[in-house]
């Protein structure tokens, strides 16, 4: 009796001394609030909330996620993708959350919530790895994130948040060219369709990532040329966060490319000017930077529709901001292969191969190389695989 007891009081020392995230109710509030301040674009303000979590719990995961986040929004949104100086700051931040996220669940394995968000790390981290083209890397951080969700859902079957890592991974490894393709046919095969389902599973009852999950939807959904584009259910996504943050130009921009992608040309003119508008004006988050993007995009509009003349003007447009910032800028460059796509769709092959060596003369920051290269082997037409796509590659 005696010994059964003391089995009994183990056990339950030990589970009474782990710490289980979702039953504190600060950690949860101060992570959502940092998160929608990122959602918001506003990662300084996130970054408070985050560095307030490590204060207070200054070994638990999610503060550090928190501030990796908000140095990936600064380099995605305010940025635009274009300082490797941002870049290398995310990437240290990552290591150092999944330092703390390793070690917090190897004293508490039973935390769920802590589980998903070392997973969540890994993925940012593998999702970097893919924008950069770094395939090798991004696979096996992407399998190290979904190592983590796995356990999260064994843990808490209802914890549908973990299923968004799980559906970007399905995805991914099934979508994916280069190296991450081979060596998941060989490793772990991906399933689109199921990666889909997951995701909107995440979309519906998700907590924390209901919006990630939303906005990953819609970039499979806008994706040109894919067999699982469905760009009028991207539509009425990204009317649904319109709707929620009404004057966020993140937000705007990803119903102005589902727009296009469904062909609904001119309803996407109408927000693309609008868009333009807004920057003009100085709205709140539509910043100066975003010049570039919005002119790429009505440049590959009128591009679409034969008007060279504008489309060209527009691309122009982008080039100059970008010269007049003195800094690379992923939509100016993408602007000028466009530009040497309209020469060539106008026969000037010359002109043509002078704008593409000029977007080649900047730092490969996008992996753009391998789609320049292509356009100067031979000319450019629309035929060609995602001829017609307004973001860049």
């Amino acid at each position: 009796m005696n010994f059964l007891f003391l089995i009994l009081f183990s056990f339950l020392v030990n589970l009474n001394t782990q710490f289980l995230t979702q039953n504190n109710q600060e950690i949860m509030e101060l992570s959502l609030k940092g998160i929608e301040y990122i959602y918001l674009v506003k990662p300084f303000e996130a970054r408070k909330m985050f560095d307030e979590l490590i204060n207070k719990y200054p070994t638990h995961p999610f503060g550090y996620f928190g501030l990796a986040m908000s140095k990936w929004a600064e380099f995605e949104y305010l940025d635009e993708q274009s300082s490797p100086k941002l870049d290398e700051e995310y990437h240290l931040l990552s290591k150092k959350a999944i330092e703390i996220g390793e070690a917090w669940v190897k004293k508490n394995p039973t935390d769920a919530q802590a589980r998903m968000c070392l997973g969540g790390i890994y993925g940012l981290l593998a999702r970097l790895y893919v924008t950069q083209h770094r395939w090798i890397k991004a696979y096996f951080t992407g399998k190290k994130a979904i190592y983590n969700m796995k356990k999260s859902l064994e843990l808490d079957p209802n914890l549908y948040d973990a299923y968004l890592g799980l559906g970007l991974w399905e995805y991914s490894a099934d979508t994916l060219g280069g190296v991450i393709k081979i060596l998941a046919s060989f490793l772990i095969r991906g399933d689109a369709t199921k990666g889909i389902e997951y995701l909107k599973i995440c979309a519906e009852k998700g907590r924390f990532n209901k919006t990630a999950a939303k906005l990953l939807l819609i970039e499979i959904f806008t994706q040109t040329d894919s067999k699982y584009s469905n760009p009028h259910f991207a539509v009425k996504l990204a009317k649904e966060l319109v709707e929620k943050y009404p004057n966020l130009a993140q937000m705007h921009f990803v119903l102005i490319i589902s727009l296009y992608e469904a062909k609904m040309y001119e309803e996407a003119e109408k927000e693309m000017k609008e868009y333009l508008r807004r920057i003009e004006n100085r709205y709140e988050s539509y910043n100066q930077i975003y010049y570039p993007r919005i002119y790429l995009s009505l440049g590959t509009l009128y591009m679409i529709k034969n008007n060279f003349s504008e489309a060209y003007s527009y691309f122009k447009k982008s080039l100059e901001f970008m010269e007049k910032e003195k800094r690379p800028n992923r939509w100016a460059v993408w602007s000028i292969v466009r530009m040497g796509n309209i020469h060539d769709l106008r026969g000037e092959r010359k002109m043509a191969i002078e704008m593409y060596k000029k977007a080649l003369s900047y730092p490969d920051l996008w992996g753009f190389k391998e789609y320049i290269e292509e356009n100067l082997k031979e000319p450019f037409t629309f035929k060609k695989h995602l001829a017609t796509q307004l973001p860049p590659p």
